[in-house]
């Protein structure tokens, strides 16, 4: 069996691969043959992991190489329309020339439709400014590259994720805090290490993973404190590929001191002395800003060695992801920060206990880490007090918690993120309290239908959740009723407001726990589709986003995503009753296998842009 030091070897295998090629353009022979030697593994291993990942390429680019989005918002603003035109164009010009490919979502959604010009953003506000910017790339006069950096800034302008800004415009009127002021929370920490206390705040507070699947942060970290291993990780998942979704890109970029924070105090309180921020290489900005936060932590004293005199140890280290949806999932991303392909493991065992390099890990999302400094440093007000008081008898030892745990709306418990674009007057990123409706969220934050066309369909969670209706039927959600004190169903239901046939989709509250108990599924990014969307083509698209981004490792996501995109693409020929009604049955009990045996969230969801879309749509416009 291997010892951990020579298990660590597939982390400089991707970094190894990503430099060579950064350096070349591409790998070349020479690259992977120095590779294998350098670390000691067969050349076929290295082989293998290149042809895994798309970042990768073994041939040189060409002068100009355009990589298009074609997901969802993109779609939505003619991303496919432009990606033809410039095929066309490079059937004149010649590959050599010229390549265009067709991207996966790029995490620009709020500024459709988006693209890559070697390796470089460039958002445009119509398609002819894309094929315009094209040209003038290949007349050698490249246009400025995009910025994230304002729309980071307008995300974070009102935000109370980050508690040092707010402290500082208190006191001198600013608009950001000086780096010193930075890292209150592990200076706390250092002086009065009660891992016992940073738990128990996380818990009053009620943090869950913002990633999607809202696990309860203080039971993640307590395990793998708990957890026994030859050494301990922390790894962020800033990876951020699900269609739909950008609020990390704002985060990263305008507040990248509360991720590393947080990773330092998740690694002071479970024994881990290693963390890495694991991040999708189109976040180029993002890289930079966080390679220059770390090193700002480290010569504060914060972060690396003998932190603030304490003599404890944690390091932070930024890896780059070659590339690919699944690494989102927090099993796959494991895999490839190990070096090896991104394939999705078995559970159990959970990162808990047997995470990277089969060592306890604490993994959570960009969000989740950020919100620890706010929880553990800012007071509750008097009416949270107040609140707490009136619910709890026992008396109030330690509040830390207590303001982000009555921050939400309706009985929710705190404040987050989401992403919101598609046919709207202001698509972006937005922090909100939990439990205010959709509506609010479109109407008060997003500025309300893009040119007051009607709702016609909303994507609550990427393509994951599949689509659901502006008015949604009898049956397409359910009624939970209220508990009693012991536990027992009353006839008080939970969601008065919902009932209705049919009922208004913007009545729906967004907020986790609610979202599951009513039957939905509610994700980070939501998209937004006007009465002119073509519901169809965009079942067909995410279909096929499913189909391209499998692993391939299991046999019901690798066979049923395919099967799902041929029948989804039959739809555009099928018109005979009897057939759809085949369809619909043939399509209804593949999901269910697929979501039944799929290893991971991928194979799970698959199924839901079609099986929605005929549930909800295709009768209405075919």
């Amino acid at each position: 069996m291997k010892s951990l030091i020579d298990r660590q070897v597939g982390t400089r295998i991707a970094k190894m691969l990503q430099e060579a090629q950064h350096k070349h353009g591409h790998i070349q022979e020479a690259d992977i043959n120095r590779i294998a030697d350098q670390v000691g593994e067969p050349v076929r291993v290295i082989q293998d992991v290149i042809g895994f990942f798309p970042h990768f390429r073994r041939t040189a680019p060409p002068f100009c190489h355009v990589s298009i989005c074609r997901d969802m918002s993109c779609r939505l603003r003619a991303s496919v329309e432009v990606a033809k035109q410039l095929r066309e164009l490079q059937e004149d010009v010649g590959d050599a020339t010229l390549e265009v490919t067709e991207a996966s979502c790029l995490g620009r959604c709020d500024r459709a439709p988006a693209m890559l010009i070697n390796e470089l953003l460039f958002v445009a506000h119509t398609p002819r400014e894309c094929v315009d910017a094209v040209l003038a790339t290949l007349a050698g006069s490249s246009p400025k590259p995009d910025s994230d950096t304002d729309t980071a800034t307008v995300s974070l302008a009102r935000a109370e994720i980050d508690c040092y800004r707010s402290i500082h415009e208190a006191k001198t009127m600013g608009s950001e805090a000086p780096a010193s002021s930075y890292y209150a929370a592990v200076r706390a920490y250092v002086r009065d290490p009660n891992p016992d206390k940073v738990i128990q705040a996380l818990k009053t507070a009620g943090l869950m993973g913002m990633g999607g699947a809202g696990a309860p942060a203080s039971d993640k970290w307590n395990e793998a404190r708990n957890a026994l291993g030859e050494a301990k990780y922390v790894v962020c998942n800033a990876d951020e590929s699900e269609p739909g979704t950008f609020k990390d890109r704002d985060l990263m970029l305008a507040a990248p001191h509360l991720i590393i924070e947080g990773m330092i105090i998740a690694g002071l309180i479970s024994g881990a002395k290693q963390g890495f921020i694991y991040i999708r290489h189109e976040y180029f900005e993002q890289i930079a800003r966080l390679e220059s936060a770390i090193q700002d932590a480290v010569r504060l004293g914060a972060c690396g060695h003998d932190i603030f005199k304490s003599g404890r140890d944690f390091r932070v280290e930024v890896f780059v992801s070659p590339g690919g949806y699944v690494c989102g999932e927090q099993t796959a991303l494991i895999e490839a920060l190990e070096g090896k392909r991104s394939e999705p493991r078995n559970r159990p065992p959970e990162l808990q206990t047997n995470g990277l390099y089969d060592q306890p890990t604490i993994l959570n999302n960009v969000e989740t880490f950020a919100w620890v400094p706010s929880i553990l440093l800012q007071r509750p007000s008097p009416q949270a007090l107040e609140q707490e008081q009136a619910s709890n008898t026992s008396v109030i030892v330690e509040p830390a918690g207590l303001w982000y745990k009555y921050a939400g709306r309706n009985r929710s418990r705190g404040k987050r993120f989401f992403s919101i674009s598609g046919d709207l007057n202001r698509p972006g990123s937005y922090e909100v309290p939990c439990g205010i409706t959709l509506g609010e969220l479109i109407d008060e934050y997003a500025g309300g239908m893009r040119d007051r066309v009607p709702l016609q369909a909303v994507a609550l969670s990427g393509p994951s959740g599949g689509f659901l209706p502006a008015w949604l039927p009898k049956g397409a959600i359910r009624f939970p009723k209220k508990t009693d004190r012991e536990g027992k169903e009353t006839d008080e239901l939970k969601f008065p407001k919902l009932v209705g046939d049919p009922t208004d989709i913007k009545l729906l509250p967004l907020d986790l726990n609610a979202s599951r108990e009513i039957g939905f599924m509610l994700g980070a990014g939501i998209v937004v589709y006007n009465e002119n969307a073509d519901m169809l083509d965009q079942a067909i698209a995410c279909s096929r986003f499913y189909q391209r981004e499998s692993c391939g490792k299991c046999v019901p996501c690798r066979l049923g995503s395919r099967k799902m995109v041929d029948m989804a693409e039959s739809l555009l020929i099928t018109k005979a009753s009897h057939e759809i009604d085949h369809l619909k049955g043939v399509a209804m009990e593949l999901a269910n296998i697929m979501e039944k045996t799929s290893i991971c969230g991928l194979g799970q969801v698959a199924s839901n842009p079609l099986r929605s879309y005929l549930r909800f749509f295709h009768s209405a416009n075919r």
